[in-house]
């Protein structure tokens, strides 16, 4: 089984209770005995954000971490791209149940990752990337290309979009330019800062019912940003 650490917590005296998104199980949680021993009494913590073989034993209760072994090399992120990876963790964790099989999620993630280590690559992209895939994967995917009587969603016009309903035109004031959902749909960065918050807001509508309403930690991480760049009000 391969996976991904996405969090870990104390447990015990010395160990820790580990979660992690896996390629066959989805998100799986295991216990790491020793874990927070300093030198060769314990195990190491895994390192976050990069793929390992998972050995693990026991069966009931949480399973114990017997090895984690990269079968890649190892990520360094950091600003908004370490922020943005956390943001990811954070929507898995509480949009899945556990032990639920999501192979395709894995690769998403993992391919997210690939992207977050690419210097051009915006990272408004990568999360609005994510996060339409996460939709899909849970059974709430929209057409982002077609309006719910099947016309080709118009880059000048306005529309509404529901979970439900799908996109479906719309004049009012506080509707959404068709350019912000064929972005979405084609993993195109946005140019204005205002253009990005309206995706990022309801990419966020879309996902509550699955992640609930209570605050991301990850924001607080997302630093301070130099004029003209992504700012802080662009944070996940």
């Amino acid at each position: 089984m391969r996976g991904f650490l996405l969090h870990a917590r104390p447990f015990q005296e010395h160990g820790l209770l580990l979660d992690w998104l896996t390629d066959t199980h989805g998100w799986v949680r295991m216990r790491q005995p020793g874990g927070r021993r300093v030198g060769s009494r314990g195990q190491k913590r895994p390192p976050a954000f990069v793929c390992l073989e998972l050995q693990s034993a026991g069966r009931g209760g949480w399973p114990v971490l017997k090895s984690a072994e990269p079968v890649e090399g190892f990520r360094f992120l950091h600003g908004r791209r370490l922020a943005a990876a956390f943001y990811l963790h954070e929507l898995i964790l509480r949009a899945l149940r556990p032990d639920e099989p999501m192979s395709g999620l894995f690769l998403d993630y993992w391919k997210s990752l690939a992207m977050l280590e690419e210097p051009g690559m915006p990272v408004s992209v990568v999360i609005r990337r994510f996060e339409r895939q996460l939709l899909e994967h849970l059974g709430s995917g929209i057409d982002w290309e077609y309006t719910a009587g099947r016309v080709p969603v118009d880059p000048e016009a306005t529309y509404r979009v529901g979970m439900q309903g799908g996109i479906v035109p719309d004049g009012r004031a506080d509707a959404i330019y068709g350019r912000i959902l064929l972005a979405i749909a084609g993993d195109q960065p946005l140019r204005s800062a205002p253009d990005r918050r309206v995706a990022r807001d309801l990419m966020q509508a879309l996902l509550l019912p699955h992640v609930g309403n209570r605050p991301f930690v990850s924001r607080r991480l997302w630093p301070a940003a130099p004029s003209g760049a992504e700012t802080s009000r662009d944070s996940p």
